[in-house]
């Protein structure tokens, strides 16, 4: 059994791999390994990886051509790559780079102890991309924590059975298998005992989360609603298509559900979203946003934005920045079309321009980003009520969420605030966030001590 190794864990992409890494860091700890924060010093590094879009694999792929200097230079130190870039790359991957010494995938994590055992005592290059069988429910409770981050992300279903033309989800993540509401609800509050005050529901397409069973995401929603201390629910990430009326209507009537929902559009045109495979129209979007905003009219809308898909006219790109300028959200994800191997669109020929792409994406932004700075900026001298969840990037401030999801920075707010739920006077705001203080502490601007920054994890 190998034990008393330090191991570095990399996280990119999405909060499901965040979510992993953390499964990932528990386990190896309960087997004698050290989390270190340093990857120089580390024994093992291993990175978590999205392979969503190119972009994403290039930031992996360029991360290991720098490690393999600290490979060089110490021998035994061992490297591997988790997640969806390990799902899609394999043993390629471990032929490309001879630094590496193993190769696994999202569905692996469980397996990792004894993986990392095989290349220390035999030393093996190991890879393990086996997605698992059976049926539509599995099983995956969190490990049990004596501390838990006020706001913490939970899986309760996995992989995607819509095979939307340019998504390589379900080849990475596999066909869609839901938790049983009891397990999850345990791990909700295990997490909430723990410290948690906001639980974010994770699944690929979370709306049909207990597909095959008896069990349904509303009824998922209403049993965590009762779980006492638990304070704020969110969900992400919502399919148009499989988000029905009940779902819908819980917004504005289920107290601890917050009036915000990622609600991916990705493209106005009806024409492309047929070759997306995505199965509505714009229209039928459109009345699903006028739905949830009768049920719940502050709601708060985010997107994801694809533009220059294989085909797209400018007319059909002026589909998608109408949809932008008729919803007007609250927050928004806007990306150039990239390729990912395997998928049906790979092999569509009518590639957009790059220039092109480019100029479409800058048009979709400043219509999509003046929305979101102008809402924000009508926040100013409004009070917001805020979940304190750690330090800001720079260490300078506390920083939380607001009910609508937005970033605040709270510029005196001191260690006590963390972990609680404070109302925010807000005073600036730009499209990425907003600044304010803490009501009923004096406005005198906190900027962190360097030597407590250091001392307190930031976002």
């Amino acid at each position: 059994m190998v034990s008393d190794k330090s191991i570095y864990i990399k996280t990119f992409g999405c909060q499901m791999n965040v979510y992993d890494s953390d499964r990932m860091r528990a386990g190896l700890e309960k087997n004698g390994f050290r989390p270190e924060p340093d990857v120089r010093r580390a024994d093992v590094i291993l990175l978590n990886t999205c392979s969503i879009r190119e972009k994403a694999e290039h930031k992996v792929l360029s991360l290991l051509g720098q490690l393999r200097t600290l490979k060089d230079r110490d021998p035994h130190k061992v490297i591997g790559v988790a997640g969806c870039v390990g799902q899609r790359m394999g043993r390629a991957l471990l032929q490309t780079i001879p630094a590496l010494d193993f190769v696994v995938g999202p569905d692996a994590i469980d397996r990792l102890p004894g993986i990392l055992e095989e290349v220390y005592s035999k030393g093996s290059r190991v890879v393990d991309t086996q997605l698992d069988g059976g049926g539509r429910v599995y099983s995956q409770p969190v490990p049990s924590a004596a501390w838990a981050r006020p706001a913490e992300f939970l899986t309760v279903m996995k992989g995607c059975d819509h095979f939307c033309s340019y998504c390589i989800v379900p080849f990475v993540r596999g066909r869609e298998k839901s938790r049983p509401i009891a397990e999850i609800i345990a791990d909700v509050k295990r997490l909430v005992a723990a410290g948690a005050k906001e639980i974010t529901f994770l699944g690929q397409n979370i709306n049909t989360y207990g597909k095959g069973t008896a069990e349904t995401l509303s009824q998922l929603i209403d049993e965590a609603d009762r779980v006492t201390e638990l304070e704020r629910i969110r969900y992400v990430t919502s399919h148009p298509r499989d988000l029905n009326e009940e779902l819908m209507s819980q917004f504005g009537n289920t107290p601890k559900l917050c009036p915000a929902l990622h609600l991916p559009f990705q493209a106005g045109s009806d024409r492309i979203l047929k070759r997306m495979a995505r199965f509505y129209t714009q229209a039928e979007y459109l009345a699903k946003v006028e739905r949830l905003r009768h049920y719940c009219p502050d709601i708060a809308l985010s997107t994801d934005v694809i533009v220059g898909f294989p085909g797209e006219t400018e007319e059909d790109f002026k589909q998608t920045l109408h949809l932008l300028e008729s919803v007007r959200f609250s927050g928004a994800f806007l990306f150039k079309y990239s390729s990912r191997p395997g998928t049906r669109a790979s092999h569509f020929t009518d590639e957009v321009a790059e220039p092109v792409k480019e100029e479409r994406l800058e048009r979709a932004q400043e219509i999509a980003y003046g929305w979101i700075k102008k809402e924000n900026e009508g926040k100013k001298g409004r009070k917001e009520k805020c979940l304190i969840e750690s330090l800001d990037k720079k260490g300078s401030y506390y920083m939380g969420r607001s009910l609508s999801n937005k970033v605040v920075h709270v510029l005196n707010a001191g260690a006590a605030c963390l972990g609680k739920i404070i109302e925010v006077e807000i005073t600036d705001a730009t499209v990425a966030s907003l600044k304010g203080y803490y009501v009923g502490a004096p406005k005198v601007s906190r900027q962190m001590d360097p030597k407590i920054s250091a001392s307190v994890p930031p976002a």
